[in-house]
């Protein structure tokens, strides 16, 4: 169990910043390949987000720091406001759509989720090569431009990911370019917004169902895996973004997020 625990919390760290499911995706490859029954399987993937959680709560720091900071001296810190407005915006929207889908999430939920992900990679190539046609003149947004409606906007959206098979990066990175924000900006955006997201589900998760009943070495292991393939992870997207063509970068993680569908065919 020590290996397979391991590669788990590695995986974690790796998915959950692509455009793909990545509690779908573990509970499918810990049922179908190492034969953990479901239920165990997703109480582990859900506690896998623990690692992801802390990670960008430290990568970004710096960011949480400003925001936070903005409370206290108001104006001053006039991108820290709007970037905290908009989690608080963003946050409590996610949780009224995402609750009840989770909650109801039968299997028409699961064939929903199936077409959101299809859409999710066609509006990620089609925005990619939308931005190699135009150039400079698409995505030029940034923090300090931060509106009430993308709050609204994009909190809606991440709800959505509680769809069976939604990846929430994927949904909320692919709408926040459509609004025209530049490519590592909204990179930056969805990771951070991670943050409460992820948070709730976690209380929520325990308010609901309890403390699951998983060794705490094996779940410690798990959580440190998942915090530092998770870190490495959110480096590397964002220095992707900085450093090559964003265009194709968009077109790669679009192509990305269709492979699992492969599967239904």
């Amino acid at each position: 169990m020590f290996l397979e625990v391991l590669i788990l919390g590695l995986l974690q760290g790796v998915l959950e910043w692509l455009p793909i499911s990545s509690e779908g995706n573990l509970v499918l490859l810990m049922f179908y390949l190492l034969g953990i029954e479901p239920g165990r399987a997703l109480e582990l993937a859900v506690l896998l987000h623990l690692g992801t959680l802390l990670s960008a709560a430290i990568y970004f720091r710096r960011e949480i720091i400003e925001a936070l900071r903005s409370v206290k001296e108001g104006a001053s810190h006039d991108e820290g406001r709007r970037l905290l407005l908009f989690l608080l915006i963003a946050t409590p929207l996610t949780g009224l759509i995402g609750l009840p889908l989770f909650l109801l999430a039968k299997r028409m939920a699961a064939t929903f989720g199936e077409a959101l992900v299809a859409l999710t990679g066609i509006a990620l190539i089609l925005n990619g090569l939308l931005q190699r046609g135009r150039g400079d003149t698409i995505g030029a947004r940034g923090a300090s431009d931060l509106r009430l409606m993308d709050g609204v906007a994009v909190g809606l959206a991440q709800g959505l990911s509680a769809l069976p098979g939604v990846s929430r990066s994927g949904i909320t990175t692919t709408l926040l370019l459509i609004r025209g924000f530049e490519g590592e900006e909204a990179l930056r955006l969805s990771f951070l917004l991670s943050i409460p997201a992820v948070f709730s589900a976690e209380m929520g998760m325990v308010l609901l169902y309890g403390f699951p009943s998983i060794e705490v070495r094996t779940l410690l292991l798990a959580v440190v895996a998942s915090f530092l393939s998770s870190l490495l992870s959110i480096h590397s997207l964002i220095r992707l973004a900085r450093r090559t063509k964003f265009w194709l970068l968009c077109v790669l993680l679009g192509v990305l997020s269709l492979i699992p569908l492969l599967a239904y065919l």
